[in-house]
C-alpha cells in the first residue's frame, strides 16, 4: 500500500500507475480544505480519504481518477483535547496583562513574487490593521501562528516589524516562533483555543478556518484575493464574509462591545455538515483502520481488488453507504 498526501503534481500519478502493475493500492489522504475547483488538486489514485461528499464532488469536478472515495472527515480533528491546557495557559498569560477578548489572527503565508502567492503587501495587512488596533484597545489580545516565522520579518518589512515588537511589549500580543521541519509546528487548533474569534484573512483558502471552527471558535473569513465561487461563500456575509479587514474589525468590535453578543456571528452550522459528517475527533481512527484493513487483506494473500471491495463493504457497515463513493 502506498499511502501519501502529496498530490500537488505527476508524481504520485505514476507512482500509482507503478504499484498497480504491480499488484498493490495507491492511497492519497486530504489535508487541506479546497472550496473550489482547481486542475492543480486532481488525484489519481485507487482510494482517497476525504472530508465529506462536498469534498469527493471537488475531486469529480477536476477529472480525478479515484475507484474508492471514502469520506472520513477532518482528519486532524483528534487535536483539540490534547492541546486545550496548553491553549489555556497561554490564554491566562495574555488575560494576566490586561487582554479581556482576543483574537487568533490566521496567517497563510505570502511569496515575494505575488505572481505566484499572495503577495508580502497582502499579507502585510494580515499584521498590521490588528496590531494597530491591539495597540489602540488596552482590553483586546492577539495571537499569530505564522505559516512560515523563518522569512516573516522579511515579507513584513520594517514598519510592520516595528509594530509587532510594540504590540509585543504590552503583553497582550504572542506569536508563535517555533519552526517545525516546513512550518511553524504549532497546529492551528492550539491557537485558536485560546482565542475567543479566529480571522483568516484569506477565503480562497480555508483549512486552519475549518480547524478553528471544528473546535468550536467562531471563525471570520476575509476574501481580498476574490475567490466567489468558494463553497465558503455560502457562509453568511457581514457575519462570517467580508471583503476586507476594516470592515472585519469594525464588525468584531461590535460583536465584543455586544454584551449578549450577535446571533451568527461567526457560525459556520449552515454549512458544516457538507465539510464534515462526522465532527466527532476520530476521522484519523477511520482512516487508520482502513488502512489496516488493506494490508490485512493482502497479508491474507487476495488480490487487490478483492481487497479494497473488502474494505469498502466493511466501511460501509460501520459508517453508512453514504461515506463510500465508488466510480
Amino acid at each position: 500500500v502506498f499511502f501519501s498526501w502529496y498530490k500537488f503534481n505527476s508524481r504520485h500519478i505514476a507512482i500509482a500507475d507503478s504499484i498497480s502493475d504491480n499488484n498493490g493500492i495507491s492511497a492519497v489522504w486530504q489535508i487541506g480544505f479546497d472550496g473550489f475547483e482547481n486542475v492543480q488538486m486532481m488525484i489519481k489514485s485507487d482510494i482517497a480519504f476525504c472530508f465529506s461528499s462536498f469534498s469527493s464532488s471537488i475531486d469529480k469536478k477536476v477529472n480525478s481518477k479515484i475507484k474508492y472515495n471514502i469520506i472520513v472527515g477532518y482528519v486532524k480533528d483528534y487535536a483539540a483535547p490534547l492541546v486545550i491546557e496548553q491553549a489555556n495557559e497561554l490564554r491566562n498569560q495574555l488575560m494576566s496583562n490586561g487582554a479581556k477578548k482576543i483574537i487568533f489572527a490566521i496567517d497563510e503565508n505570502s511569496n515575494f513574487d505575488d505572481r505566484w502567492h499572495t503577495g508580502n503587501g497582502l499579507q502585510r495587512e494580515n499584521y498590521s490593521y490588528i496590531l494597530k488596533k491591539i495597540i489602540e484597545v488596552p482590553w483586546l489580545g492577539v495571537i499569530f501562528k505564522p505559516k512560515n516565522i523563518k522569512t516573516l520579518m522579511e515579507r513584513l518589512g520594517p514598519e510592520i516589524e516595528k509594530l509587532l515588537y510594540q504590540a509585543e511589549a504590552t503583553g497582550r500580543c504572542y506569536i508563535y516562533r517555533e519552526l517545525g521541519r516546513h512550518t511553524t509546528s504549532a497546529p492551528p487548533v492550539l491557537a485558536a483555543l485560546s482565542a475567543d474569534v479566529c480571522i483568516h484573512g484569506h477565503l480562497n483558502a480555508g483549512t486552519a478556518a475549518l480547524e478553528s471552527v471544528l473546535a468550536g471558535v467562531p471563525t471570520l473569513l476575509i476574501d481580498r484575493e476574490g475567490a466567489p465561487y468558494s463553497k465558503l461563500y455560502d457562509l453568511p456575509k457581514g457575519k462570517v464574509v467580508f471583503q476586507d479587514w476594516p470592515s472585519a474589525i469594525d464588525a468584531l468590535m461590535d460583536y465584543f462591545n455586544t454584551p449578549s453578543g450577535i446571533d451568527g456571528f461567526g457560525d459556520w452550522s449552515s454549512i458544516i455538515d457538507e465539510l464534515d459528517p462526522f465532527r466527532d475527533g476520530l476521522a484519523a481512527y477511520r482512516m487508520g483502520t482502513y488502512l489496516k484493513w488493506l494490508v490485512d487483506g493482502f497479508d491474507n494473500g487476495l488480490e487487490r481488488e478483492e481487497v479494497m471491495s473488502q474494505a469498502a463493504s466493511k466501511y460501509k457497515k460501520l459508517w453508512g453507504d453514504d461515506k463510500v463513493i465508488i466510480s
